[in-house]
């Protein structure tokens, strides 16, 4: 009898272990689906995504930030994933981040805009708006960045919680010198799909061609495009110059970028964690400025040891880029939004 009894004691603390083993295991992995940490202690992993390469300033400033949080925390591992190896456009950032797949980071005012629907951000692909880099941070710290944080949070599962640029917009191409529009006439230029990078191209009167960033270095060595139109850091960085030869620093978008974070993920972190990472976006964004300052600096530099032929326009010159464009808001103001345009025009006029 007390054998039995010994029996049926073992087998129900067998099966009380197995049942708790089971708990702790399906409590683990739901934490590692919704990119938390378990109740066991694991780490809270953060997953980032890129389309550059990894010495790039972009992919650089979100080493510097997963440098800052891990030494600030003991909890927090991020995990970079670059050159396009999970997200390949603007578009797919933010998608990723929307169904989890990603917990934080950064996509062009074009990439929100059209993947939130939220027509405020479609105001930085503007020709020309803004006057210098300190204006366009000095817009964005006050009300209408206020704007843009409160729309993402409405319309999304996210939080916006800053802003960095990517760098001035200029062009490359393979065929001639460029310092007028008119230089451009018939080139096909790679373009983003976002309608006011497409007019602003057709507005000096070049041949937009939308395709995939990831492609266009094999399309400029295969000629399938004459050209491109990106940032001049993103044009060095990626080493597009080694197959096109003639550069223009137009200089007429800076190209915006929000730090998107996941709202379940921001908003179940205990305070400790909360301040690191609050900390660690300030000192990411203060690094991103230097480094897209300095990658601006290096890159004409570098295009000149590379025997490009550069173009820095004149103020004249780059007035009559900015006349050939004037129109572009205009023509796109059910994109940007009436409201929109208005409220910013008010506010860089109150700036001046």
């Amino acid at each position: 009898m007390k054998k039995n009894l010994k029996k049926i004691v073992f087998s129900l603390m067998a099966l009380s272990l197995i049942f708790l083993a089971a708990c702790s295991s399906d409590s683990s992995s739901e934490a590692d689906a919704n990119g938390g940490s378990s109740s066991s202690g694991d780490k809270l992993t953060i997953k980032m995504a890129n389309q550059v390469d990894a010495n790039n300033f972009l992919n650089l400033g979100y080493e510097h930030f997963k440098k800052t949080i891990e030494e600030k925390t003991d909890n927090v591992a991020v995990e970079i994933f670059n050159g396009g190896t999970l997200a390949t456009s603007d578009e797919s950032v933010v998608d990723l981040l929307k169904n989890g797949t990603l917990q934080l980071s950064t996509s062009s005012a074009y990439g929100i805009a059209n993947s939130l629907d939220i027509k405020a951000f479609n105001l930085f692909d503007v020709p020309f708006l803004f006057d210098s880099r300190d204006q366009y941070y000095e817009f964005l710290n006050g009300e209408y960045g206020d704007l843009l944080k409160k729309e993402v949070a409405e319309k999304s599962n996210l939080y916006l919680l800053g802003f960095i640029d990517l760098g001035y917009y200029s062009l490359l191409n393979g065929k001639k010198v460029v310092e007028q529009p008119s230089d451009l006439s018939g080139l096909k230029i790679r373009s983003s799909s976002a309608d006011l990078h497409l007019s602003a191209l057709k507005a000096m009167q070049a041949n937009p061609t939308p395709m995939a960033y990831s492609e266009v270095f094999t399309g400029l060595q295969q000629g399938t495009i004459d050209g491109v139109s990106t940032t001049t850091p993103l044009i060095y960085g990626d080493r597009f110059y080694e197959v096109n030869k003639y550069f223009t620093a137009t200089n007429h978008v800076l190209l915006l970028h929000g730090i998107l974070v996941d709202k379940k993920l921001y908003d179940g972190l205990d305070e400790a964690t909360k301040t690191a990472l609050d900390e660690s976006i300030t000192s990411y964004v203060e690094e991103a400025k230097k480094l897209v300052t300095d990658a601006e600096s290096k890159a004409i530099q570098g295009f000149k040891d590379a025997g490009v032929e550069v173009v820095e326009l004149t103020d004249e010159q780059r007035e009559i880029f900015r006349e050939a464009t004037s129109k572009v808001a205009e023509e796109n103001m059910d994109t940007i939004g009436q409201e929109n345009y208005d409220l910013a025009i008010k506010l860089l006029s109150e700036m001046k």
